[in-house]
């Protein structure tokens, strides 16, 4: 049967420990899928569509989550996990749970402290919401 991870990444140290703490996980399991998510904020604001254009907004986010995964798909391609990337916009928090939701993972692993999107992740704000919101176990890697 197969087992699917969520893991949020944001190029952080914590991220990259996540990832070890995954990879470990698939020396034990043989049929393990991770789904790697890199959230990115709302381009919404009105004074970054004032500044940026629409287009070359998707490709500088399109740059950040490619160097957020980079590093993560270099500890995972050691075992030979499938892994697929998911980069999306919104609320970090809520996004994780929801996509967690909608791909029918059994598991959320991500790192307690990031950067960008994923600054404020430390107990007490972002990982206590997504606890609260997700319908998986949640695993917390320091």
């Amino acid at each position: 049967m197969r087992h699917k991870i969520l893991l949020p990444v944001d190029g952080s140290e914590s991220s990259v420990r996540a990832a070890h703490h995954v990879a470990s996980i698939a020396k034990c399991m043989k049929d393990l899928e991770v789904h790697l998510i890199n959230v990115q904020p709302l381009g919404d604001d009105w004074m970054v569509r004032r500044m940026i254009k629409r287009d070359e907004l998707a490709k500088m986010e399109q740059e950040w989550a490619e160097s957020a995964i980079a590093p993560i798909r270099a500890v995972l391609g050691t075992t030979g996990v499938a892994c697929v990337d998911h980069v999306v916009q919104g609320e970090v928090a809520e996004t994780i749970a929801r996509l967690a939701r909608e791909l029918a993972c059994d598991q959320i692993v991500m790192g307690t402290r990031g950067h960008g999107a994923l600054r404020d992740l430390f107990l007490g704000s972002v990982a206590i919401k997504v606890l609260h919101l997700a319908n998986v176990p949640v695993t917390l890697v320091k």
